[in-house]
């Protein structure tokens, strides 16, 4: 997870975080704006940046990790994981069972799909 927008926060920073996302072929990356909170060191800095400027930089680095992120999923396609089987749900061609590897956190990390159904039940782990 990422802030940007932070107090004192230039343009070679946010640079720098764009050459490190690129790089590190992330899994899930969690982008947030800075803002104060009531008792954190943080709220007396100095250089605090205008709420646009905040806006406009969590726009950017949120689309750039959106594409990262799935770029980083389409390689993943066809890698053998372990997966935990959490459920199995109706789609339009019948059931699908739906799973989370070790690098996908719950509702925000994505999920796998299974291909098959047979012998999957929820809570086993496959590979």
């Amino acid at each position: 997870n990422f802030i940007v927008g932070f107090p004192g926060e230039t343009e070679a920073d946010l640079a720098e975080l764009e050459r490190f996302l690129t790089g590190a072929r992330l899994d899930a990356i969690g982008v947030f704006g800075y803002s104060d909170e009531e008792g954190t060191e943080a709220v007396g800095y100095e250089n605090k940046l205008d709420a646009d400027v905040i806006a406009e930089r969590l726009a950017h680095i949120s689309q750039l990790a959106e594409e990262l992120t799935s770029q980083r999923a389409e390689e993943r396609v066809g890698e053998t994981l372990q997966v935990l089987v959490e459920s199995i749900e109706s789609d339009e061609d019948g059931e699908v069972a739906i799973g989370r590897a070790a690098h996908q956190a719950p509702e925000t990390d994505g999920q796998v799909v299974f291909t098959t159904r047979e012998g999957l039940v929820p809570g086993r782990m496959v590979e």
